[in-house]
């Protein structure tokens, strides 16, 4: 499967992950793995998906009596005029609706501030080529070495990663902000990414309730906020991996 082939099928691909046990959706998936162009494109459809989904949940919620109010309409008398009746004024008026609401949906608009920062870290965890630039398996000589980049290294890892050695660190960026990126392979050989942004950053995010899964492209993450820092957990492809990192954290 080549780039186009997989582009074209990954079009179809939904936001929420449903698609990713489909044999040729996952081959299409596993393409943009190992193609960073392929990835930011992936990354980028996804975000513009979940944009216009949002947007229609929140603008066309159909009213629960509208059968019913359609077919309480009265006939229309053929001999009068069409738009003096009020079938017509209704349908009128939703074809403007819909004329304003298409305005709005095409309108430029990026994404929310935590969709935005996730699409932009997963296009850092799918990069192969100096994936860390300080390597280390101790996270006090991470610490350390963030520290002398004039990062804030006071965070807390994950309880399934605590005690598990890094393959080290890097100091990524994200709308001029300075990003913590800390590598580890689990067990299974399983590559995870910890992202650890100042929460002032994301000033809209409400502190505590528990991580917020999402699928980003071919990745799974799970967001949440501790002590004044926004951590981003990214890799794998199922949500049961990364929530069994984050139990007790």
């Amino acid at each position: 499967m080549n780039n186009s082939e997989a582009r074209l099928i990954l079009q179809a691909y939904r936001p929420g992950g449903e698609d990713a046990s489909d044999p040729t959706m996952a081959a299409a998936l596993t393409q943009a793995r190992q193609d960073p162009e392929l990835q930011a494109w992936l990354a980028a459809e996804q975000a513009l998906d979940l944009r216009l989904q949002g947007k229609l949940r929140a603008e066309l919620a159909v009213p629960s009596d509208l059968k019913a109010s359609l077919l309480a309409l009265p006939q229309l008398d053929r001999k009068k005029s069409r738009w003096r009746q009020p079938a017509w004024l209704a349908l009128a008026a939703a074809v403007a609706l819909l004329l304003g609401l298409s305005a709005v949906w095409l309108r430029p608009a990026g994404p929310a501030p935590l969709d935005s920062f996730r699409q932009a870290m997963v296009g850092y965890s799918l990069q192969t080529h100096e994936h860390v630039a300080f390597k280390a398996p101790a996270l006090a000589e991470i610490q350390r070495w963030l520290q002398s980049q004039a990062m804030n290294a006071d965070f807390v890892l994950p309880s399934g990663l605590r005690g598990r050695p890094a393959n080290g660190c890097k100091v990524v960026d994200w709308q001029g902000r300075k990003v913590a990126l800390i590598c580890f392979t689990l067990a299974g050989g399983q590559h995870v990414d910890l992202f650890v942004l100042d929460a002032a950053a994301l000033p809209g995010l409400v502190p505590g309730g528990g991580p917020k899964f999402a699928q980003a492209g071919a990745e799974m993450t799970a967001a949440w906020t501790q002590g004044g820092r926004v951590y981003l957990l990214a890799g794998g492809g199922e949500q049961r991996l990364l929530a069994s990192l984050l139990t007790d954290s």
